[in-house]
């Protein structure tokens, strides 16, 4: 099955989709939500060890967009449960350990997850979020989108989710290991 992530949960294996994640979120911010299963599937494979299916309580991980980043923040509990856990840490004062480009409003598009006790660190590759979307977000958070501007703005949102979803992780995230 395409798009999947495998997590264990009391010894039960879950394949979770991007589409099931979607259902969970909706499409408002249907980029974080792209973005949750592209940074997830990266770390799955990188630190995760070869063949074992990451158990969900023992996954934690970082924004670095606070709670603006409601598609992110929901990606990430229907796969790990992390928020529900207290295992989601939400600082947009975070200083990234690799170069990120900030986040429209204010935070940076940074993330770190650990897994029993490897982490890694991402951060969304320069370009990938496009000015307008940048500019009409910070309208959207300041409440003085024109008419016309949220359209315009959800289109932009699901560009960016198709854009994410076309790629690799490795071409979205510069990464290490922590």
């Amino acid at each position: 099955m395409k798009n999947v992530l495998m997590v264990k949960d009391r010894g039960n294996v879950l394949q979770i989709s991007y589409e099931d994640m979607i259902k969970y979120h909706g499409r408002f911010h249907i980029g974080g939500v792209a973005m949750a299963f592209k940074a997830l599937e990266l770390a799955f494979r990188k630190i995760v060890p070869v063949g074992e299916t990451p158990d969900r309580h023992h996954i934690t991980f970082v924004s670095g967009l606070g709670e603006n980043g409601t598609g992110i923040i929901d990606g990430v509990e229907m796969v790990t449960r992390a928020r529900s856990r207290e295992s989601l840490l939400l600082d947009k004062d975070i200083i990234p350990k690799i170069e990120a480009p900030p986040a429209p409003n204010r935070g940076w598009y940074y993330f770190e997850i650990c897994y029993n006790g490897h982490k890694l660190g991402l951060a969304l590759k320069k370009g990938l979020v496009c000015e307008e979307f940048v500019v009409l977000s910070q309208k959207a958070r300041q409440g003085s989108l024109a008419q016309g501007e949220n359209q315009t703005l959800q289109h932009l949102r699901e560009d960016l989710a198709s854009t994410i979803m076309s790629k690799s992780p490795e071409e979205l995230f510069n990464w290490k290991k922590l």
